[in-house]
């Protein structure tokens, strides 16, 4: 067995949610355990002179891989959690430069609202245990040595003691994995590590390229002349630009661990009150919009073409799960990238313009694949941060970033398209797989029973139950959302393909026997804005 046990030294937790960052992560999830060990192991990396260091160092390497490659653990600690108020602080963004001015905080004027979601568990300490890993006695040693580096899980001031217990844990309460077989019933899902997640979170800290950042300035400001002249050319061979005092080095960039798991709670009945999954992971990577002109939800298509055009040609040859073809044209037999668009419904003001877009990954791929693409896509070559601007032919240009701001609007946080939930309702209407054969003029009772299977259809078609109820029309129950109709306050019809007719789209209202983990993304176009759903919490329809 292998368990690794976890004390919070302050007695707080002080971790963002993925789904809502202004809510805390409770509890730390295991993918953001093997981060922790991961930037402990990076941080400590010897000098090459150091001999003894270095084969110690590469045995912690060997021992990390075995363990991102073990099955998920079970988790024992305090289910019982108390959650701070969240209150915004302002302070210095992070060191972007080597100007007096960027590097001493007294000297930043630019101060950003931030807030740090903590909760005080009942108990402060909790046990990750793999009750069948058997490591050897050097990956043992290794793994030990890791454990006492860490000094934090989460913010800076979540200040932990980590160590490798030589018993297993005798605790009455935690989490622990349910089976993905079992059609995804579970109350919770934790991000994970897995197969080459460390080589992934490696190419994301960036060590080596800061290190020789540094390397040149320094050597740079100490010499002058010939000498000077000659490194600063070499400096600009290494990273493809000028040498200045004020330049901003290379930054280690955020990594995106989507690849989940779902979990139980010891406490609970297994079968009680468990949402079921769709084939979408419920993180979403979210993409908020910077500059440009209002969009509304009406011009779905043409944005997140252009989204998919772009991205296509940040991962060319694009995969499979990327473009949703095989290598000889054909469609896909298995789920791929979806695309979403966020916009501002179901609020007594809400007008449906977008705010930014989302990534839905299928469950099935790796986290080394999600991260690839996203490190294509948002980050430039010396790994900072880069905006991605879409062209939109007459209407105008798109700049968008990834989504990082503490507290961002509810249409920019993943839970508020994910529930989980009972009932939902789409905000971009559903377009039919195939077309109603019973003509609604003469049968409209038989057209709306049709449609219902069909609708029933779609959602097998993404690993959901049937719903136990569906209402249809053309206006969505959310406030905003465009009516499923072409025309003025419509949504357009989604493009037909060359010679094929138009396909029928309609609004869906959908209850649950068991909450649903969404995105809900319903249809023949899902994967393009198309059927998007959300929660609906004010009661059945009349």
């Amino acid at each position: 067995m292998l368990t690794l046990g976890i004390e919070y030294l302050t007695g707080y937790a002080v971790a963002t949610s993925t789904g809502d960052r202004a809510v805390a992560e409770w509890p730390p999830h295991p993918g953001r355990v093997f981060m922790a060990m991961a930037a402990a192991y990076f941080e400590s990396r010897p000098e090459p002179s150091e001999t003894e260091a270095i084969q110690s160092w590469q045995e912690e390497e060997e021992a990390l891989r075995w363990l991102e490659g073990l099955n998920a653990p079970s988790i024992f600690g305090s289910e019982t959690i108390d959650r701070r108020d969240v209150v915004d602080v302002f302070v210095p963004p992070n060191d972007m430069g080597l100007g007096k001015r960027t590097i001493i905080p007294a000297y930043r004027t630019n101060r950003q609202p931030r807030n740090f979601p903590r909760v005080r568990p009942n108990e402060d300490t909790l046990f990750l245990h793999w009750p069948e890993a058997e490591p050897t006695d050097t990956q043992r040693a290794a793994l030990e040595r890791i454990c006492a580096k860490v000094i934090r899980i989460g913010h800076s001031s979540s200040l932990v003691r980590m160590w490798v217990s030589e018993n297993s844990p005798d605790e009455p309460s935690g989490w622990m994995p349910a089976p993905e077989e079992s059609a995804t019933r579970s109350l919770e899902r934790f991000r994970m590590a897995g197969p080459g997640c460390l080589d992934y979170l490696r190419e994301q800290y960036n060590g080596e390229a800061v290190e020789r950042f540094y390397d040149f300035y320094t050597r740079i400001e100490s010499v002058k002349g010939k000498v000077q002249r000659a490194l600063k050319d070499e400096f600009e061979v290494e990273f493809g630009l000028k040498f200045t005092k004020n330049l901003t080095a290379p930054a280690s960039r955020r990594p995106v661990l989507s690849m989940t798991q779902p979990y139980q709670r010891i406490s609970q009945d297994p079968d009680e009150g468990s949402p079921v999954s769709t084939v979408f992971d419920d993180t979403l990577l979210i993409l908020d919009k910077r500059e440009g002109p209002n969009l509304g939800l009406e011009s779905t298509w043409k944005l997140l073409t252009a989204l998919r055009g772009a991205i296509e040609k940040h991962t060319a040859p694009t995969p499979e799960w990327v473009n949703g073809h095989q290598a000889g044209g054909k469609p896909s037999e298995h789920p791929h990238l979806a695309l979403v668009p966020l916009g501002f419904v179901g609020n007594e003001h809400a007008d449906g313009h977008l705010l930014g877009v989302a990534i839905a990954f299928p469950r099935a791929v790796s986290q080394q694949d999600r991260g690839k693409l996203v490190g294509k896509l948002l980050y430039d070559a010396k790994g900072l941060p880069q905006e991605l601007k879409l062209t939109l032919g007459k209407l105008g240009v798109w700049t968008m970033g990834e989504e990082l701001r503490p507290s961002p609007p509810k249409a920019l946080r993943s839970v508020t398209w994910t529930g989980p939930a009972e009932v939902w309702a789409s905000v971009s209407p559903v377009v039919l797989d195939r077309h109603p054969k019973t003509d609604p003029r003469k049968d409209r009772g038989g057209y709306l029973a049709e449609v219902a299977a069909i609708i029933t259809e779609s959602c097998r078609r993404i690993g959901l139950p049937d719903p136990v109820e569906i209402d249809i029309d053309k206006t969505s129950w959310h406030r905003g959302a465009p009516r499923a109709k072409p025309g003025p306050d419509g949504f357009p019809l989604m493009p037909a393909r060359p010679g094929g007719p138009n396909r029928r789209q309609v609004h869906v209202w959908l209850r649950f026997e068991h909450p649903v983990l969404g995105p809900v993304l319903l249809g023949a176009g899902r994967y393009r804005g198309y059927g998007l759903c959300k929660p609906w919490s004010k009661g059945i329809p009349e």
